[in-house]
């Protein structure tokens, strides 16, 4: 089955994501730039129309025929339309020659899909933006297409929110021609109405799609909603362009947005790309403000419809940014419940082995949140440290920068140990002031590219019901989720331990782990009613395929 699987969009806000530290010098290698995970594309324009990569000929022949394109704005004013004429058997696109408000071009008798978007106002900032698809315009004789937005029915969303209004919205033509998809997008604001003609109605692979993102205000209680819906439309645009979100079509995220202990500067995005099954790839998706710490009640469509989430929030300069690691799917009518930036913070890893390197990758206080990835600890302002590589128990070399290391290494399998180190002081987060861990590894050159081919090591994801700011109760018995994701062809954990320390690691209280499915244990944690204010873990787990890993990370998490 052929998956629409959009990219995140960039809107004016996600313009400036999380940028990677830069890399300090390492040994005896420098590493190079990966790319971040997170990081968004320039910001797209309102509107763009799909074009295809086959290009026919310039014509004159005495048979050809003109076609002629022109468009009105809902001001009454003619305007040439962006427009794209293909030949859906060949996939030839034909050129269109512009003249004032009509674009003209010369095509032999036949049948062509037609996409066009008339604009209202500034381009770079139009008020309205109508899209126009005919995906079998008969062409026998010369023709003439007015394009009239007046005429065309607006699109819009309806939740099940008296008071939620729209954030972003995307009306899209995406389609299959000779092997390539071709897709038109036009992208609406509360400022920019979108619009739409019906279309005719085709086999072949064709579909009018439409999202949008609505949002209750955030001072809402007990939390605002939001609905972030999706509605496709198969073979054509449909006459009725208000798409009702019914509530049984729709799962329930309630959403924490924690901080690490310190709030938000403001609201930050948090962006979804959405994929629909049965669709071929495209570029859509949607974004709604939340602040750290905050509560939301997300309202997803369910039905056929997977999603994929990015959160960014700010602390005075420095962007705080996490993921989802895959597609997450919702049950119509079910509930979940989610946690962005939620603790227990520690290290994760993950390396790349080819062209005659291995590299190193950790995130430093990533999320105990499995599924999740945070990037909010990789800024090497007040983080010094070493991340040194063993190669079957020989030093390979240490790079002092904590954050990336590359080094030369023979393609033939060996046993690999990482041994990260470093000392952590920063203005956004109070935890993770200190992490000693290790991973050890098997590994052999992989063809590829050792940047883009980047791996987990065993690691843990630790859990529980802390605050909106990573802080748990005192003077309780207090339950934690261990769960260990495996490594990249590991087997499962065949030992396991946890210990914790309230006073940084002066001394140490074994914590009993309980069996609770395969590579997941409970751990009920004594928390005393006296200590410093946070809780320090320390981890060990192996398995059967020659991983493993120790971690100690001082102040994983906050005590009230």
């Amino acid at each position: 089955m052929r998956r629409w699987k959009p990219a995140l969009i960039g809107a004016a806000t996600l313009a400036a994501l999380l940028v990677p530290a830069p890399a300090a010098t390492a040994d005896p290698t420098t590493p190079r730039a990966t790319k971040q995970p997170g990081a968004t594309k320039q910001p797209r324009p309102a509107a763009s129309i799909g074009h295809s990569k086959i290009k026919a000929p310039a014509r004159g022949a005495a048979a050809d025929h003109t076609v002629t394109i022109r468009g009105i704005d809902i001001d009454g004013t003619p305007v040439a339309p962006l427009a794209g004429l293909i030949d859906p058997a060949t996939g030839a696109e034909y050129p269109l020659t512009q003249s004032g408000d009509t674009l003209t071009a010369l095509v032999p008798a036949g049948t062509y899909d037609l996409s066009a978007i008339v604009l209202t106002g500034d381009p770079a900032n139009p008020r309205d933006l109508a899209l126009y698809g005919n995906p079998a315009l008969s062409v026998s004789a010369d023709v003439d297409v007015t394009m009239d937005a007046r005429t065309a029915t607006e699109i819009k969303a309806v939740s099940p929110s008296a008071t939620a209004t729209e954030v972003v919205s995307h009306a899209e033509l995406t389609q299959t021609i000779a092997g390539q998809q071709i897709s038109s997008i036009i992208t609406g604001t509360p400022q920019t109405s979108l619009r739409a003609w019906p279309s005719s109605t085709t086999t072949r692979p064709y579909h009018f799609l439409y999202v949008e993102s609505q949002s209750e205000p955030l001072t809402t209680q007990p939390a605002p909603r939001v609905y972030n819906l999706a509605f496709p439309t198969a073979g054509r645009i449909p006459s009725t362009l208000t798409f009702t979100a019914a509530p049984s079509s729709l799962a329930l995220v309630n959403t924490t947005y924690a901080s690490q202990g310190v709030p938000s500067g403001g609201v930050g995005p948090h962006a979804t790309i959405v994929d629909f099954d049965g669709i071929n790839e495209s570029v859509v998706g949607l974004s709604h403000a939340a602040a750290a710490p905050s509560t939301q009640r997300i309202y997803y469509t369910a039905d056929g419809v997977t999603w994929k989430g990015n959160y960014f929030y700010q602390v005075g300069t420095t962007q705080i940014a996490e993921r989802h690691t895959g597609w997450q799917n919702y049950a119509p009518g079910a509930t979940y419940s989610e946690t962005w930036n939620g603790a227990a913070f520690g290290p994760t890893m993950k390396t790349g082995h080819g062209q005659g390197l291995l590299l190193a990758r950790p995130l430093i206080a990533d999320t105990g949140t499995p599924g999740h990835e945070n990037f909010g600890g990789n800024y090497s302002e007040g983080t010094p440290g070493t991340l040194t590589l063993y190669r079957n128990g020989q030093l390979v070399g240490q790079s002092t920068n904590p954050l990336a290391g590359d080094w030369n290494v023979p393609a033939e399998a060996a046993t690999y140990r990482l041994d990260l180190s470093l000392q952590r002081s920063v203005p956004w987060s109070k935890y993770v002031s200190s992490v000693n861990a290790s991973w050890t590894f098997p590994s052999a050159e992989r063809p590829g590219d050792p940047f883009e081919d980047q791996r987990g090591l065993l690691q843990p994801r630790i859990t529980g019901n802390y605050d909106n700011t990573g802080r748990a109760p005192s003077g309780v018995t207090f339950p934690l989720d261990v769960v260990v994701e495996r490594a990249a062809g590991g087997s499962a954990v065949s030992t396991a331990s946890l210990e914790a320390s309230f006073n940084d690691g002066a001394t140490w209280t074994t914590v009993p782990l309980t069996p609770n499915g395969t590579d997941r244990w409970t751990a009920n944690v004594s928390h005393p009613t006296t200590h410093n204010g946070y809780v320090a873990l320390r981890f060990k787990a192996t398995d059967a395929s020659g991983n493993a890993v120790q971690q100690t990370v001082t102040r994983a998490y906050g005590l009230s």
